[in-house]
């Protein structure tokens, strides 16, 4: 008898614990939801519990242990990168904040054709230590070409074709989302389109995507982006264009005729996306202006192309040809910045006039040539190049498959480079100018640009919305604050009204300072085995 009084006794105690546990971690209340489907903004409080979303309606605050008050904010899902290179630092710099202060929760990494090899090394390392963000990535067709081939120019023989298919699947089968290719850069730059499309086939029996960086944006873009189109027809895979542009002051206005080519492709049944930054410079290599037969055999075999009288005025010949003659009477020597340039910090935030003229030299395309030709002997200095029109930037902007990516790199807020803005402010800049401001694009809309459709395309399990059972990446933002702050000559600014940000049910930032939480996890293709 005492023994089963003791039982109703602990029980008793049992029960009223209970009774009194909140049903959530954490509560955001008061706030406007925006789904991430792209419907209208509703009411409603979002119950979370763990890493999940478990309930979406009105909730107590002393239902839950932890409350956040969205009064007069939005509240989305947290916002997927589909295009970065942070795989390049985001092990040494785990609290990749100048993406985690965008509200971004999840960036991909393995873009335009250069991934960290092999990948599941790399995913393994950030289980182990997570960053701050989820993290997936790409394989990379210029990295595995590199692999097998190194930096040859011709083809491969039919066993070097073997071989990267078969490295391609064993990076599928460690998690890789697809595979991307950079075709304006060496080694991948040297592909034909039929190495292209034997080795894309290997993606289907993974559900893997096509990611190109193509191989013209300029008077080329309609040829390029028909090449990316026939390589996903010829296997019946997804195409994704990457960041989307008409890089050519010859070529602006042509955004409609590129969009019919991708409309026609899917009309046909072809699943074809494409992303865009929202900015109208670029930013890579100076050495990207560089013919890329220049850079056969590697770094050694340029500097004895330098070297040589015949192959290095054959060099510069189309360097300016392509670069810098214009026949418009604009100046691309005006137009082409240093971003970074460790030999010559003197140089980051001028333009190639500015330079020459800093050092003693008439501004000339002859002179920046050389200057350009003499960087690339030592280090890889980045550049940024204004060269798109707005109303191009806009037309692109508005296709409903268009989503919205950064093409940028993990940055930190102090630093005597000057790199392209989008690192610090794409995801705001697109909510705030082109949605809020301009009305280009309706807020519900831009948020489903970042949010569902680039889950979709990725093929990403339960992200990209606000909904029960999903995880719980969110972003809080307030749009009477909300603005990038981040410009060319100061990029190192990260934006306003950006409130919190949660990933995978932890807040990581606060008031537009990172917690210190490492919450992120890897996102692992279909074809992982």
């Amino acid at each position: 008898m005492p023994s089963y009084r003791r039982l109703r006794l602990v029980m008793a105690v049992l029960l009223a614990s209970l009774a009194g546990t909140p049903k959530y971690d954490l509560a955001i209340l008061n706030g406007r939801v925006v789904g991430g489907d792209g419907n209208p903004w509703y009411r409603a409080d979002v119950g979370i519990k763990g890493d999940r979303i478990v309930f979406i309606g009105p909730i107590a605050a002393q239902e839950a242990r932890l409350t956040l008050d969205a009064g007069g904010c939005y509240v989305t899902p947290g916002f997927i990168d589909i295009h970065t290179h942070t795989d390049a630092l985001i092990v040494q710099r785990p609290d990749v904040a100048n993406y985690l202060l965008q509200g971004v929760t999840t960036v991909i990494g393995g873009n335009c054709g250069n991934s960290s090899y092999p990948l599941a090394k790399l995913f393994d390392r950030l289980q182990k230590q997570p960053p701050a963000v989820n993290f997936g990535a790409l394989a990379g067709h210029g990295t595995l070409r590199r692999q097998v081939m190194g930096s040859r120019m011709d083809a491969p023989t039919a066993d070097e074709l073997k071989e990267m298919k078969r490295l391609l699947g064993e990076e599928l089968r460690a998690g890789a989302l697809g595979l991307s290719t950079g075709l304006i850069y060496p080694p991948g730059s040297y592909a034909k389109t039929e190495e292209l499309i034997d080795l894309a086939g290997v993606l289907r029996a993974h559900d893997g995507l096509y990611a190109s960086h193509i191989r013209g944006e300029g008077s080329g873009v309609k040829k390029a982006v028909a090449e990316a189109l026939a390589i996903g027809e010829a296997n019946h895979v997804r195409v994704e264009i990457s960041h989307i542009k008409i890089a050519d002051r010859n070529t602006w206005g042509q955004a409609d005729q590129v969009t019919d080519l991708i409309l026609k492709a899917r009309e046909l049944g072809l699943e074809v996306t494409t992303d865009q930054y929202p900015y109208l410079a670029s930013s890579t290599s100076l050495a990207s202006r560089i013919p890329a037969w220049a850079f056969e055999g590697g770094h050694g075999k340029f500097l004895a192309r330098t070297a040589d009288p015949e192959q290095f005025a054959r060099m510069k010949a189309e360097l300016i040809r392509r670069s810098l003659s214009r026949t418009d009477g604009s100046n691309p020597l005006k137009e082409a910045f240093v971003a970074r340039c460790k030999d010559h910090p003197e140089y980051q935030g001028r333009n190639l006039e500015e330079i020459l003229r800093l050092t003693g030299q008439e501004p000339t395309p002859d002179r920046a040539a050389d200057l350009i030709i003499e960087l690339a002997k030592t280090e890889k200095a980045m550049g940024i190049f204004h060269s798109m029109a707005e109303g191009d930037l806009i037309a692109f902007m508005r296709n409903p498959f268009n989503m919205v990516g950064s093409d940028g790199g993990i940055q930190e807020e102090a630093g005597e480079e000057v790199p392209h803005p989008r690192s610090f402010g794409t995801f705001p800049r697109v909510l705030a100018t082109y949605a809020l401001e301009k009305g280009i694009l309706r807020l519900e809309e831009a948020v489903r640009k970042m949010t569902s459709l680039p889950a979709q395309t990725l093929r990403l399990v339960q992200r990209g919305l606000v909904k029960e059972g999903y995880f719980a990446d969110l972003v809080i933002f307030d749009p009477r604050t909300l603005a990038d702050r981040s410009t060319y000559k100061e990029p190192r600014q990260t934006p306003s009204g950006i409130r919190c940000v949660l990933v995978n049910g932890q807040v990581a930032a606060k008031d537009g300072r990172p917690t210190g939480a490492l919450a992120g996890v890897v996102l692992h293709g279909k074809g992982r085995s």
